[in-house]
């Protein structure tokens, strides 16, 4: 062989290997499979492109005009600047949206514009990173620590570039604000109204440029800072907060002094790789591996870390405190507690841990089911928390005694609310968790009384729920909360076999189910019903679950219901794209709940019931799914899969036939080998309950 033609090959081959490598590489680099755009477009989804690490405080991201409920909507044309708190997929108009920054460049005679327009090839978004060119020239570029937002702002020469500083901007509405600049230091407290308009939050901040400015102007709390740059100047902003108070902001502000902006963003995307890689799914779809791993980095935004670093934080009484542990504010509980919270309990329970804590410490401080006017920082409700705690005890992994906060449970049944036949449902669960908890310690008389009351919804039920007519299909109908009779019909996790006897028997309520989705009464784009489609594996026919889960995941649907009413014409697409328009329209991601549905399922688990370790099975869409645990990892191993495999043949543990649609958690979660065997046909004695 000719010396020229062999170095060809060896080249060739060692190319080859160069690639397979980075193949490889690529593959195990879980977070490069994360889209912050996904589910960022209008109304499919209110997540965000957010440059924040997992869990983080501070959450620097453009706010786009027209603005969505999180900030920033993809198909906008214009960005009204780059502000630092915002609370990702929740409802109404949001929260956040403080301290809006918006940098400038002025001709001779021009004014300071209020918004600018960019160049949307010029974005990019990784998980902790955001970067866009704005039509005025300058480069912009987002990460952050945990409560410190890095903003790095590169511009063109000239003599009148600057920015403007916000002080009142917010997504709901704005109180007050107070500053003051102290050595280049600008600092002070925002106040400002919480999610639907309900209570309020205050916290503090400290802002510093690396660059002088040569004037600084301020106009009804918006303050002007000039500069004077050279070509490609870079102007470092660092925004820190604090809920403890403006000098704990400023020392936050301080402890980032060394870093660079390369090192914060490369300290966030190690963070991010770190949470992701504790679990692992194999398939050669991309786009399922995609999918999955975005859903899971929206489920992980929330709730909010707000300690400082020596543990100082305000809790929602407005009272100072302090934590050995990581203290979690920003709760959605009514959404989270049927599936990102099971969720955190199964892939992050040492974290969990300390969220639970958190719940902890606020029943001591009073926990309402809404926001106070003293929060501080943004957060929306709390219901169903008694179903979590029950939930964490059954799991092994409550961090505290059941007795530390039974009085403050007892306290929270005074009030439960029964004026609606959803809030009858929905009391009646927290009421039989309750029960159960009694029964834990030993408080016999309280169990007794507490599960005849949770157990008196059947009269309920009975009355709205066993006959279904025209009127079970109207939204908000006899005062239900974003839902139908229809919806709210299942909502029993506590009592399906009660419910079953109610109707008539297990067929009579397979039959019902069946009525159920072939008339496309479900609603997978709000809470009320989500877990319905699970509900067959109480049923002679848990390969309808099988079915009905692989349709909602990856075929085309009819979809009828937004979120406040039932529409005229359906949305007809896949429920869940990796698009920015990711989810269908009007489906709010609710504070991860969706992305955490949709992780469970692709799984093929779910959790049919917070409060007992009961999760139902069904056909996973991976290969392969490896988990970390304490122990030895769990593997998921599924045989067969395909388009047209989608229905379970066979299930074993460790190797042993399990022959039920029904797991325990507390039987996998310390590892394992949980395996799956697949066909084209439902196997029908499998898993069937008789």
């Amino acid at each position: 062989m000719k010396k020229g033609v062999k170095f060809f090959y060896l080249v060739l081959i060692f190319l080859f290997f160069v690639g397979c490598t980075t193949t490889a590489q690529k593959q195990k680099d879980n977070v490069n499979y994360i889209d912050p755009f996904m589910n960022t477009a209008d109304d499919h989804g209110q997540t965000d492109v957010a440059a924040a690490v997992p869990f983080g405080m501070v959450k620097p991201c453009p706010d786009t005009r027209p603005i969505a409920h999180s900030g920033y909507d993809y198909n906008a044309k214009e960005i009204i600047g780059f502000s630092n708190t915002r609370f990702s997929g929740v409802g109404c108009r949001g929260v956040g949206g403080n301290l809006r920054i918006l940098p400038f460049v002025l001709s001779e005679g021009d004014s300071i514009a209020k918004a600018q327009t960019y160049s949307k090839e010029s974005e990019q978004a990784k998980a902790g990173f955001y970067s866009v060119v704005l039509d005025n020239g300058v480069k912009t570029q987002l990460t952050a620590t945990r409560q410190v937002a890095f903003h790095e702002y590169s511009f063109p020469k000239t003599e009148n570039a600057g920015f403007t500083i916000d002080l009142k901007s917010s997504f709901v509405e704005h109180i007050s604000e107070q500053h003051q600049i102290t050595n280049n230091i600008l600092s002070g407290s925002i106040t400002s109204v919480n999610v639907c308009k309900k209570g309020k939050y205050t916290f503090y901040y400290a802002i510093h440029f690396n660059e002088e400015p040569t004037e600084i102007k301020e106009d009804n709390s918006t303050l002007i800072f000039g500069f004077s740059t050279t070509k490609n100047q870079q102007i470092l902003l660092r925004c820190a907060l604090s809920v403890v108070d403006e000098k704990s902001a400023i020392e936050n502000l301080k402890e980032t002094k060394g870093l660079s902006f390369s090192q914060v963003r490369s300290n966030a995307s190690k963070a991010w790789k770190d949470l992701i890689n504790v679990i692992n799914v194999e398939t050669e779809n991309d786009t399922l591996k995609q999918l999955f791993y975005t859903h899971l980095y929206h489920a992980t935004q929330s709730p909010f870390m707000i300690n400082d670093e020596d543990g100082a934080y305000r809790g929602s009484d407005g009272k100072l405190y302090s934590s050995e542990k990581s203290y979690y504010h920003g709760w959605s509980i009514w959404d989270t507690f049927r599936t990102k919270l099971p969720l955190f309990s199964f892939l992050y329970p040492d974290r969990y841990k300390d969220m639970l804590l958190s719940l902890k410490a606020l029943y001591k401080q009073g926990k309402p089911d809404w926001t106070t006017d003293t929060e501080p920082f943004p957060t929306v409700r709390t219901e169903h928390s008694i179903a979590v705690i029950l939930d964490a005890y059954r799991k092994g992994i409550l961090p505290f005694a059941l007795p530390d906060v039974y009085e403050e449970l007892k306290e929270e049944a005074k009030h439960l609310p029964f004026k609606s036949p959803d809030n009858i449902l929905e009391s009646s669960y927290d009421l039989w968790a309750l029960s159960e908890i009694s029964k834990i310690i030993g408080e016999d008389e309280d169990a007794g009384f507490y599960n005849d009351r949770a157990f008196e919804y059947r009269a309920s039920w009975k009355d709205k729920f066993l006959t279904m007519n025209e009127n079970s299909d109207i939204m908000h109908g006899d005062g239900l909360y974003e839902g139908t009779l229809w919806q709210y019909r299942w909502f029993v996790p506590f009592d399906i076999n009660g419910i079953q006897s109610l109707m008539g028997g297990k067929d009579v309520f397979e039959n019902e189910l069946d009525y159920f989705f072939e008339n496309e009464l479900f609603n997978i784009g709000n809470q009320p019903d989500i877990q319905v489609p699970y509900l067959y594996a109480y049923t002679k026919s848990p390969w309808k679950t099988q079915k009905l889960v692989d349709e909602l995941l990856n075929k085309e649907t009819n979809n009828w219901y937004g979120t406040h009413e039932k529409l005229n014409e359906p949305f007809t697409r896949k429920i869940f794209t990796p698009t920015p328009d990711g989810f269908i329209k009007e489906m709010d991601d609710d504070a991860g709940t969706m992305s955490s549905w949709y992780v469970w399922s692709s799984m093929g688990l779910y959790p049919i019931f917070p409060g007992s370790t009961e999760l139902a099975l069904t056909a996973p869409q991976f290969d392969k799914v490896t988990i970390k645990t304490s122990n030895v990892p769990l593997q998921i191993i599924v045989n067969g899969r395909s388009p047209e495999n989608i229905f379970i043949q066979e299930v074993t543990w460790n190797g042993d036939e399990i022959n039920s649609s029904i797991i325990d958690f507390n039987l996998i979660s310390k590892g394992g080998v949980l395996q799956f065997e697949l066909g084209d046909q439902p196997n029908k004695n499998w898993g069937k309950i008789n």
